[in-house]
């Protein structure tokens, strides 16, 4: 079977384009001069991008490489005794991506926070000393909420709080095809901010119902686009890449464990760990309630 036009390495909207007119398969490309029949809708860089992308195979890897890659893996402390726990003792890992999922006012941001500030510690108290991309979907992020956030994560001196807020840094989206460009470009970016070792996407459900809210086919089609461009910046870059998505309706403190994600499961696919975040007046409820490394669990903390 020749391969989909969605599989090959291109941007989503070269994709539509090509789909738009008559291609969905790579095999479609043999029937007609390539060249001569693609000029007449795309430029000569695009039909160059193409060709450069089709010849493109999957690479395999064996087993042992991929045990001996988890076993040098990176990770950093949550600053939760509890969550740190669910995650087998060592925290948020890099190169992979984790999913958190909750209602509206949940706790996500809070935690989000914390994971951008945790990560920023010193190797002694956690950490790794890394610089952080808090990309905001949403309008959620606030420096009073992150100033509170770093005042809160311990005792710490005023000079490591300020050090700690410096290291976030805060790209404001609001529509998907600006979402999918930020990752296309991510080169650029961990050239530009030096020491990137956490990606915060919150929320990654928002921009594709903003711009398809009618369109469930278009929002699958780029959210598999997303997920594929994901896997290869966490694995590319080395980053822990966290993912808020929105909870597919209101759950309760009996079912935290399984909440599900008004996405589907198409990130659950990609992510090593799925985070359940539910609060209460006296709390949170925080779930383990899907991951490729450790059993699920659930645990209550009083604050994020």
């Amino acid at each position: 079977m020749s391969r989909s036009v969605l599989s090959l390495r291109l941007p989503a909207y070269l994709q539509t384009k090509l789909i738009q007119n008559g291609y969905h398969t790579v095999a479609d490309f043999d029937e007609t001069p390539l060249a001569e029949d693609l000029a007449q809708f795309l430029t000569q860089p695009e039909v160059r991008s193409l060709a450069s992308a089709a010849q493109v195979q999957p690479s395999a890897h064996s087993a042992w490489s991929i045990k001996q890659q988890a076993l040098t893996r990176s990770y950093f402390s949550t600053q939760l005794g509890q969550l740190d726990a669910l995650l087998g003792g060592r925290g948020i890992p890099l190169g992979c991506i984790t999913e958190v999922i909750g209602d509206a006012g949940s706790g996500q941001t809070e935690l989000c926070l914390r994971l951008c500030l945790s990560a920023r510690l010193p190797a002694t108290q956690g950490g790794l000393g890394v610089n952080s991309v808090y990309i905001d979907t949403v309008g959620s992020f606030s420096y009073c909420g992150a100033a509170r956030a770093a005042h809160r994560l311990s005792a710490l001196p005023s000079t490591l709080a300020t050090s700690l807020l410096d290291s976030i840094h805060v790209f404001r989206v609001y529509a998907a095809h600006e979402l999918m460009a930020l990752f296309c470009s991510f080169d650029q970016i961990a050239s530009h901010i030096a020491g990137v070792g956490l990606v915060v996407v919150n929320t990654v459900s928002w921009p594709f119902l903003a711009s398809f809210a009618s369109n469930i086919a278009r929002r699958q089609t780029l959210h598999a686009e997303l997920s594929r461009m994901l896997s290869q910046v966490a694995t590319k870059h080395k980053v822990a890449i966290v993912l808020v998505s929105q909870a597919k309706s209101p759950f309760g403190r009996s079912n935290v464990l399984t909440s599900s994600s008004m996405d589907g499961d198409v990130w659950a696919r990609v992510a090593a760990n799925r985070i359940s975040l539910q609060r209460h007046s006296n709390g949170f409820d925080i779930a383990l309630s899907a991951s490729t490394m450790h059993p699920t669990g659930e645990a209550f903390v009083s604050d994020l």
